[in-house]
């Protein structure tokens, strides 16, 4: 395998403008939204890593639902800077329609930070890791 490959991931949604709607207002930058392929994406993080949510009934579906069925979904973290940076954060979550999940505080590795699912019930967290 070339490791130097680009990797993406790919989500269901129920709906691509509600998922296009969200991401956008929590400030990540739209890598393409397609109504005719029910497709929105956005580039998370320094390195664009892209993430495409799927609407139900598109392309995708023989390989995924929409939303998270149980506990085996992945989570992706997003790193803060700042304590500041987490809880503004939060709170655009929250805004946008999202679901807190955790609330915004020190876990038990003492890294500050949330977690989160967005309008479909993908999860993500968000940690400040100050601590090393």
């Amino acid at each position: 395998m070339n490791s130097k490959q680009k990797i993406w991931a790919n989500f269901s949604v129920k709906d691509a403008d509600i998922a296009g709607k969200f991401y956008t207002d929590l400030g990540f930058t739209p890598f393409g939204i397609n109504k005719e392929l029910k497709l929105a994406s956005f580039l998370f993080g320094e390195g664009n890593f892209v993430i495409h949510f799927f609407e139900a009934g598109s392309q995708i579906d023989e390989f995924l639902e929409p939303g998270a069925r149980n506990g085996s979904e992945i989570i992706f973290t997003l790193s803060a800077e700042t304590e500041h940076e987490v809880n503004e954060f939060a709170a655009k979550v929250e805004q946008a329609g999202g679901k807190i999940l955790k609330s915004v505080r020190r876990d038990e590795a003492n890294y500050y930070g949330f977690a989160f699912a967005d309008p479909d019930g993908h999860k993500f967290n968000m940690i400040l890791m100050d601590n090393m």
